[in-house]
């Protein structure tokens, strides 16, 4: 560093302004002590305080908060499993009652196929009532017992 035109070096190097040097009215400065260290005052101490308790609160609410975050995982996970339950159970309602229906249906056509067959055995008893019976001929009529009719 250069010298200034208006500063001047003492023994020690250190440089001051001339105008201290050279103006008698200027008050001189006080020897410069070594700097004092003070603790923290009131407000300090009332603020480093506040800052600890702070930072426990945000600890607690931290671990609030994760406990928190794992409840609400292990009821989106119970949410999603009794979804997927209640879709498992809701499709095996939907194949019972689809084989209901068909159950029914099936009922109902053999119910149709009884009635069917009912009306055809009722044509045919009436058919065979109104058949005559056949005369049994004079060779039958005499060996009865050892000639079967229909043999």
């Amino acid at each position: 560093m250069g010298k200034l035109p208006w500063a001047w070096t003492d023994e020690t190097g250190v440089s001051a302004p001339l105008l201290e040097q050279q103006d008698p009215d200027l008050i001189p400065r006080p020897p410069v002590q070594p700097v004092r260290v003070v603790g923290p005052g009131r407000r300090e101490r009332a603020y480093q305080e506040e800052i600890v308790a702070l930072g426990r609160r945000g600890a607690a609410l931290s671990t609030s908060l994760r406990n928190v975050q794992g409840d609400l995982e292990s009821a989106l996970l119970i949410e999603r499993g009794t979804a997927r339950f209640t879709d498992r159970l809701e499709d095996r309602l939907a194949k019972v009652e689809s084989q209901k229906s068909r159950a029914l249906v099936l009922v109902g056509s053999l119910q149709q196929e009884v009635l069917q067959v009912r009306a055809q055995l009722e044509r045919a008893q009436s058919r065979l009532a109104r058949v005559e019976p056949a005369r049994r001929g004079l060779l039958q009529r005499l060996l009865g017992s050892l000639v079967s009719p229909r043999a």
